[in-house]
């Protein structure tokens, strides 16, 4: 009688078990994603460049608040973020991150102009 209260038990904790793992999974990666705000994906992949001016960048940052606001006079706001999606001269598509959704990149571009004070 022991062994089968004890199989039972084991039985409905592993079936709880399971089905917890799988509702949390889908849970966390909703989160995460969320949570991938423009400041963070800057601070990741951006800033690598932008930060420095490597392989001709242009710097983020108010000292540069013309050139962005410029940027953005000319070319226009969704022409900066086409350009981050795909890429432009040196910079690979999404700042090389693969697994950004456009809405991320776009919001990493507002991060950008946000910092450079642009207009």
């Amino acid at each position: 009688m022991t062994r089968i209260l004890f199989a039972a038990a084991a039985l409905i904790l592993t079936a709880c078990s399971d089905s917890e793992s799988t509702n949390s999974a889908p849970t966390a990666t909703a989160d995460q994603a969320e949570r991938r705000s423009g400041v963070l994906l800057y601070r990741q992949y951006c800033v690598n460049c932008h930060g420095s001016g490597a392989a001709g960048a242009p710097q983020v940052g108010k000292h540069n608040r013309l050139y962005w606001s410029h940027e953005v006079e000319e070319e226009g706001f969704e022409t900066l973020v086409q350009e981050a999606i795909h890429g432009i001269n040196a910079m690979p598509p999404r700042g090389n991150c693969y697994d950004c959704s456009d809405q991320e990149i776009r919001n990493a571009v507002i991060y950008m102009l946000q910092l450079s004070a642009a207009k």
